[in-house]
């Protein structure tokens, strides 16, 4: 019995500390799922990777006259290379 007693002191800390940790570390992605969205809703494609970016917050490029919209930086400097 006295074995248990010590074992369980010594193991009920360790326990508490990675039992929150683990919730901390789910509390910033449950505030990124609730973040609000756009109110546009206008989408714009990326015409580099695909990837559909809100039309407010892309990344614009002026080609040809017309203005492009990017999800970064990255890929617009991508497009403007192959143009």
């Amino acid at each position: 019995m006295a074995a248990y007693l010590l074992l369980r002191s010594l193991l009920a800390p360790i326990v508490q500390a990675v039992v929150a940790v683990l919730t901390a570390s789910q509390t910033p992605r449950q505030e990124a799922a609730q973040a609000p969205l756009p109110h546009s809703g206008e989408l714009k494609k990326d015409p580099v990777c695909g990837t559909f970016v809100a039309a407010e917050l892309a990344v614009q490029g002026k080609f040809k006259g017309e203005i492009v919209h990017f999800c970064s930086a990255k890929c617009r400097d991508e497009y403007a290379r192959r143009t």
